[in-house]
């Protein structure tokens, strides 16, 4: 367990490393070069560019600070740290590739529509694998993260609306050109990251049937914030009364109650279902 404990860490920082390098390329190859200022504090970053020369990766740590420590008390230690490395790694990866490996930027002037468009396509799919792991590149999108969890926005909306506010900001500074195709790259990386993460987020049904099932169940509901169900059992070979728990997770969430039930009662016996589709509270809406 401890190995796939440790395999599960690896896959989890391999893959926000690639998401913020992604997320690094299309800030460097299409919205910098472009003054596409799309909210966040990478818009920030690049409104303060154009203005004083100062580089966008190391603003992006400062601007960082203080939404890193709401991070660390709304959302956890390990949230905390995973988003302080997503962001390190990104503004490193920004600067970087900037100034040292000097990416190519495509000539756009002919069409300056396509900036935004391929720089939220880009972007979104960079944060969507950062997002999947439970982190964050930092920024708004950390406030974002706050807002799917205490009330339920997903995570593309949430950014939709914080980042809008810095486009709007962005009209003051450097007209309205910038900030409209600003709030164009926000719909389109919002719109890609709910895509990549219904994609990628299939849920499980957890069947639990253990010795010490309120200490589980606690752990679910306090934990991962999940429902959980309560059903009579009888055991076919020893004819006791027992209780099943159930309870539907998203899989992002499965490695974690694992060892939660591990920890809990390493002799627990779980069924672990994969799910077409859930609806309700904490997944998908029902509608008509």
């Amino acid at each position: 367990m401890k190995n796939e404990i440790r395999r599960s860490i690896i896959a989890d920082y391999m893959i926000v490393t690639i998401g913020s390098l992604i997320t690094a390329l299309a800030l460097d190859m299409f919205l910098i070069p472009n003054k596409v200022i799309a909210g966040g504090v990478s818009g920030l970053a690049t409104i303060v560019y154009y203005l004083a020369n100062f580089p966008v990766g190391v603003q992006m740590l400062i601007y960082n600070v203080v939404l890193f420590i709401l991070a660390f008390i709304l959302l956890g230690v390990r949230f905390g740290v995973k988003s302080i490395y997503s962001a390190v790694t990104l503004s490193i990866f920004v600067d970087f590739f900037n100034y040292v490996l000097k990416v190519p930027i495509p000539d756009l002037s002919s069409d300056k529509l396509l900036a935004p468009i391929y720089g939220g396509l880009i972007a979104g799919v960079g944060m969507g694998m950062v997002f999947w792991r439970g982190a964050s590149t930092g920024g708004t999108d950390i406030i974002a993260m706050i807002l799917n969890r205490f009330f339920g926005i997903s995570s593309g909306m949430g950014l939709l609306y914080t980042d809008s506010l810095i486009t709007l900001f962005a009209v003051l500074v450097l007209g309205p050109v910038p900030a409209l195709y600003g709030i164009l790259a926000i719909v389109v990386t919002g719109k890609v990251i709910d895509t990549f993460l219904e994609g990628v987020e299939h849920s499980r049904t957890l069947l639990i049937i253990s010795e010490k099932v309120e200490d589980i169940k606690k752990r679910i509901l306090e934990d991962l914030e999940r429902g959980a169900t309560l059903l009579p059992a009888k055991g076919a070979y020893t004819g006791r009364d027992r209780t099943l728990l159930m309870t539907a997770v998203k899989r992002r969430d499965l490695t974690r109650l694992r060892k939660h039930v591990l920890e809990i009662d390493p002799k627990a016996f779980v069924i672990i279902l994969p799910n077409a589709e859930v609806y309700g509270e904490g997944f998908k809406e029902l509608k008509g």
